[in-house]
């Protein structure tokens, strides 16, 4: 049957994802596996952490506009070059990196790429793209991205560090395996501190999952919460 953070489904919903028409403060969203999401708001649309086992090589073509791909470590369940690559040279997106993936970057060139350092923003559109030292093995870049209609936060698998005052409408917290960085208590610690409205869960067992939602209904009760299963389209409107 496999793990919470595994892919299952042999389709996902790309194309009606890309279809789905949203107000003002909607989201509409597909967590694919691991940490991988592909996220719509009424003007713009944004993927991270995609990988070959989250994100089908095939799916690329239902794929419709998106501002901007990013990844947060060279880790292959955040990372695959080829599917970058064909991602970018679908939606023409431009591609922002934690800075050591350049040093693995496979087969795209560094000109493709953009290097998000730390608490320096990178500007994309209309979007405000800042870079958060994360904790994990390898080096790791959380991403926080300030649009005009909403802000959104990506905890890729990294433990809790401080978030240097940064809020977030939407925030994607990691819970548990197969990481050896983040816990429940870290996920829910990263709610805290964004003081997100809506929190998605992924990359957790079942017992991470089941754990973080007991914790967050006590600790962040005033937190929509939302536990996805992959391959699922979910949309969900974001409280003022």
């Amino acid at each position: 049957m496999g793990s919470p953070w595994t892919r299952k489904a042999l389709h996902a919903p790309v194309r009606e994802l890309f279809s789905e028409e949203l107000g003002e403060r909607e989201i509409a969203f597909i967590y694919f596996a691991y940490a991988g999401v592909v996220l719509r708001t009424r003007e713009h649309a944004v993927a991270i952490d995609l990988c070959h086992k989250s994100f089908l090589l095939e799916e690329v073509d239902e794929l419709g506009f998106l501002d901007v791909l990013l990844s947060s470590h060279v880790h292959w369940d955040h990372w695959n070059a080829p599917l970058a690559e064909a991602i970018h040279r679908k939606t023409g997106a431009p591609i922002l990196i934690e800075p050591s993936i350049l040093d693995e970057k496979g087969v795209i060139s560094a000109d493709e790429l953009t290097v998000v350092q730390p608490n320096t923003p990178v500007q994309i559109g209309d979007i405000e793209v800042r870079g958060v030292a994360g904790i994990h093995p390898k080096p790791i870049t959380l991403f926080h991205l300030a649009m005009p209609e909403l802000s959104i936060f990506h905890g890729g698998d990294s433990g809790h560090v401080p978030m240097g005052g940064l809020r977030a409408d939407v925030a994607i917290v990691p819970t548990g395996s197969p990481s050896p960085s983040c816990t429940p208590e870290t996920a829910v610690a990263m709610i805290q501190d964004l003081r997100a409205k809506v929190a998605i869960a992924v990359h957790g067992s079942k017992k991470n999952l089941d754990a973080f939602q007991a914790l967050a209904e006590k600790e962040v009760p005033e937190t929509e919460l939302i536990i996805p299963r992959t391959c699922e389209l979910v949309k969900v409107a974001i409280p003022d």
